[in-house]
């Protein structure tokens, strides 16, 4: 192989020049890099002196390695131009309408060939982009050009659609962001604190003083997009005056993102955080699992889970701030994951900290008053629950479960223990919002995709319980701009997942939920005393509060779907639901000789503290 060809397809390791072993250099024979000692080594008898890859390079050998990095860095940029050609010729060709949530989890069907290069090409991008990060570490390697840098592949491999551009993008007056940055740090920044606030009000402060003249471009994107975030999560349909102002502000910040994203710092996670936060609420135009993917290495290379060496003497503000941005990747990480149904980042097992979470914010908030971080703090526990279930259950690498049930009971109860234990301190909206993501994670985690056939009846009357309490706790959503949280485009799909499980299960289990007597009771847990008690309920009861969970899950369907331009999941639930709805009419007439009606109680057994199971 000659040296040019070997540069252009290097393998995911130290090149061969680097690799050798001292002893094969000198005696100028042929090496193989074998660990821990090479072949010719060890036929010499020399194991112990032979050098491994992971020794210092050579000395002399340094631009062979050069090279070859230099040389692959050419051939990515070259790959990016030609993508970005194709991508703009064919959204000039045709502007294709927003693909539904569940065609953008899957390769679709009859694509066209350039479609079908311009997903290699991407593919090729993100495998090179692993072999610089193998090859060069994030802190070490700087060797990245203009045309081809860490932003521009975070873009390139997040980006849904181009962010439009904009000709007039100036910030509006400092009084009328008061509001919207209020509504940040207690509704967003309560859940996900990985920013400083008083570095917050400073880049504030920097880009609104002398018409930001001495702000730095990481005040720019930090402005910019705590104002894209606070302004679409309070938007509530697409395309409207607020959807479009965030577009803008999210547009605005992206013309700093070459100077702020970048590996090697948490300054550079936070950036992609707050990039993350954006996508959630902006699917049309990023991708957040690709993002949240990004941030979390980044952030294990910096080594933010792990326990930092007591030798480096951190300040206490370090460490804070250290776990705040790690808490905040994992409880991201592992929300992205379980709606995508996608495996994480990083496992649990490979994070190690001991350190105690923070429950109030730090002293350096001085400059307003003190927010309560009590919420990323039960999210962060919610996450712990989620992630260790959800492992056990869905990982395709884990031997098949004799007993899951098991897993399945104990983490039930944690998670209904998370939901009592939630403190009053914690606003409702909030505390809402948290209640909603515990009942989808707990049909989540009763739902494996290998248990259906072995599932409990107890699991079962869990499911509809949770189901009809998830859909009243989120028929609320958007009717009160008080009330509207942190909801995201990822509710759409939780949503969506909520009434296609319970749909399948009323169709599949009809009579287990109402062709029994009045008076039988509900199955309850085998053996833990922690799980939640099954209510007994009547037969009319438990027909008409199917009835109305559906007609709460049409309405959260139209408004999720107006609000996040999603369409599809509405008219399938319409579709297969038009079966379930005939069964129940039919039954309750037979039980009771009248008609169901949308939006009434068509029973009287049961009061407001029995309806809940959570609560």
């Amino acid at each position: 192989m000659s040296t040019l060809s070997r540069f252009e397809t290097p393998l995911l390791r130290v090149s061969r020049p680097v690799s050798a072993c001292q002893r094969c250099r000198g005696a100028k024979i042929r090496c193989d890099g074998k660990l821990p000692a090479c072949t010719a080594c060890e036929r010499a008898g020399r194991r112990a002196e032979c050098s491994s890859a992971s020794d210092l390079f050579a000395r002399g050998k340094e631009r062979s390695y050069v090279a070859s990095l230099e040389t692959r860095v050419e051939k990515l940029e070259k790959q990016l131009v030609q993508a970005k050609a194709r991508k703009g010729s064919l959204v000039a060709s045709s502007a294709r309408p927003w693909p539904s949530p569940e065609s953008r989890l899957a390769p679709r069907i009859g694509s066209s060939g350039a479609q079908r290069r311009e997903a290699s090409n991407v593919d090729d991008l993100v495998a090179d982009f692993g072999f610089l990060s193998v090859n060069a570490t994030a802190r070490d390697f700087h060797g990245f050009s203009r045309e081809m840098s860490f932003a521009r592949l975070v873009l390139s491999t997040s980006s849904v659609l181009d962010m439009p551009e904009f000709v007039n993008n100036v910030l509006p007056q400092r009084y009328e962001i008061t509001p919207l940055i209020k509504h940040y740090l207690e509704n967003i920044h309560a859940l996900y604190p990985f920013l400083s606030e008083s570095k917050l009000f400073q880049s504030i402060d920097a880009v609104y003083q002398e018409n930001g003249r001495h702000a730095l471009p990481i005040d720019h994107w930090t402005t910019r997009l705590v104002l894209a975030t606070a302004i679409a999560s309070l938007s509530r349909k697409r395309g409207d005056t607020q959807h479009q102002d965030a577009v803008r502000h999210a547009a605005a910040a992206l013309e700093e993102i070459e100077t702020v994203v970048h590996p090697g710092s948490i300054v550079g996670i936070q950036a992609i955080l707050q990039l993350v936060l954006y996508a959630m609420l902006d699917p049309r135009h990023f991708n957040s699992w690709y993002l949240i993917g990004l941030a979390s290495r980044v952030m294990v290379d910096l080594g933010l889970h792990q326990d930092p060496p007591e030798e480096l003497r951190l300040k206490q503000a370090e460490l804070d701030m250290r776990l705040r941005v790690y808490d905040c990747v994992y409880a991201l990480d592992r929300s992205i994951s379980l709606v995508h149904i996608r495996a994480f980042s990083f496992t649990d097992d490979s994070a190690s900290i001991t350190r105690p979470r923070q429950r109030v914010a730090s002293p350096d908030t001085s400059r307003v008053f003190l927010h309560d971080l009590n919420p990323a703090t039960h999210l962060s526990r919610l996450r712990q629950v989620e992630s260790d279930a959800y492992q056990k259950l869905f990982q395709s690498s884990r031997p098949a479960l004799e007993e899951p049930w098991t897993i399945i009971s104990s983490s039930i109860e944690n998670i209904h223990k998370f939901c009592t234990e939630l403190p009053d301190q914690i606003k409702n909206p909030i505390k809402k919002l948290l209640r909603c993501e515990a009942l989808y994670s707990s049909i989540l985690i009763l739902s494996p995709p290998d248990l259906d056939d072995d599932l409990t009846d107890y699991g079962k009357f869990l499911i509809f319980e949770y189901a009809i309490e998830y859909a009243d706790l989120m028929s609320s959503v958007g009717s009160d701009a008080e009330q509207f949280a942190f909801y995201t485009s990822h509710d759409m799909l939780r949503a969506s997942f909520v009434v296609k499980r319970l749909l399948a299960l009323l169709l599949s289990d009809f009579a287990l939920f109402f062709g029994g007597s009045a008076s039988k009771p509900p199955p309850q847990a085998p053996t833990s005393s922690g799980a939640p008690v099954l209510p007994h309920r009547a037969v009319g009861e438990m027909l008409s509060r199917a009835y109305n969970c559906l007609n709460l899950c049409d309405k959260t369907l139209e408004y999720l779907g107006l609000r996040f331009g999603y369409t599809d999941p509405l008219k399938e639930f319409r579709v297969q639901s038009s079966d379930v709805r005939q069964l129940l009419q039919a039954s309750y007439e037979k039980w009771h000789r009248g008609p169901l009606t949308p939006g009434h109680d068509h029973y009287t057994t049961a009061g407001p503290s029995t309806d809940r199971t959570f609560t």
